[in-house]
C-alpha cells in the first residue's frame, strides 16, 4: 500500500506507542536500478510515505532497527545489490550503516570501527536491554559481527567467523535478546 515500485521490502518497523508512524526498509527492484529505494516513513498508518533516507538508485535499505527506549533513534542498513539470470552482485559503494536520532529527518553514516571499502549486506539490531549497544553483521572480506557500546559512534569486531558471513543474500540477519544485552541471535 502506497509504495507500488518498492520491489523488495527488507523490514518494517512500527512506532511502539503510535501505530500510525511506520518505517519501511525498501531494497527496490533487485534486477535493476530504480528511485524507490531507501528508508520510507509514514505518519498516517501507511496511506502515504515519505522517502527519508536515499543513497542511490542502485542501493536500497535492507534492515532497520529501532531503539526501544527512544523510537526516534533508528539504524538502517543500506545494501547495493543486483541479481541477474547469470550473476549476483552483493556490495558496492552505496552499502553502509546509518543512524537517525530525530525520527528520520536527518541521517549520519556510521563508519568508525567497521571495515573500510566496499561492503555487502549488513544486518543491524539494537539491544532492548542496553539501548547504546548496537550489533552489526557485515559482509566484507574483513567482516563479521561488530558491536558498539556507544550508540554506533564506534564499533569493534567481536567475531570474524566466516560461517556467519556465508550466503549473505539469505542469512544476514541479527536479533538482540530483549533481556540479556550480551546475547544476539
Amino acid at each position: 500500500i502506497g509504495l507500488p515500485e518498492a520491489g523488495q521490502i527488507g523490514r518494517i518497523v512500527v512506532h511502539p506507542t503510535d501505530p500510525d508512524i511506520i518505517y519501511a526498509a525498501v531494497l527496490g527492484h533487485i534486477f535493476g536500478s530504480n528511485p524507490e529505494r531507501g528508508v520510507f516513513r509514514s505518519t498516517n498508518g501507511g496511506l502515504s510515505w515519505s522517502k527519508v533516507l536515499f543513497v542511490s538508485n542502485e542501493a536500497g535499505a535492507v534492515d532497520l532497527s529501532m531503539d526501544a527506549s527512544n523510537p526516534r533513534i533508528l539504524y538502517a542498513a543500506i545494501w547495493q545489490a543486483k541479481r541477474t539470470p547469470w550473476t549476483m552482485v552483493s556490495g558496492g559503494p552505496g552499502s553502509g550503516l546509518y543512524k537517525t536520532s530525530d525520527g528520520g529527518n536527518t541521517w549520519v553514516e556510521l563508519t568508525e570501527g567497521l571495515p573500510e571499502g566496499i561492503k555487502g549486506r549488513i544486518a543491524v539490531t539494537v539491544s532492548p536491554a542496553a539501548p547504546n549497544r548496537v550489533w552489526a553483521l557485515v559482509e566484507h572480506e574483513e567482516g563479521g559481527i561488530f558491536r558498539s557500546d556507544n550508540g554506533g559512534k564506534n564499533f569493534r569486531m567481536v567475531s570474524s567467523d566466516r560461517e556467519l558471513r556465508q550466503r549473505a543474500w539469505y542469512y544476514t540477519h541479527l536479533e538482540a535478546d530483549p533481556q540479556d544485552a550480551n546475547t544476539v541471535y
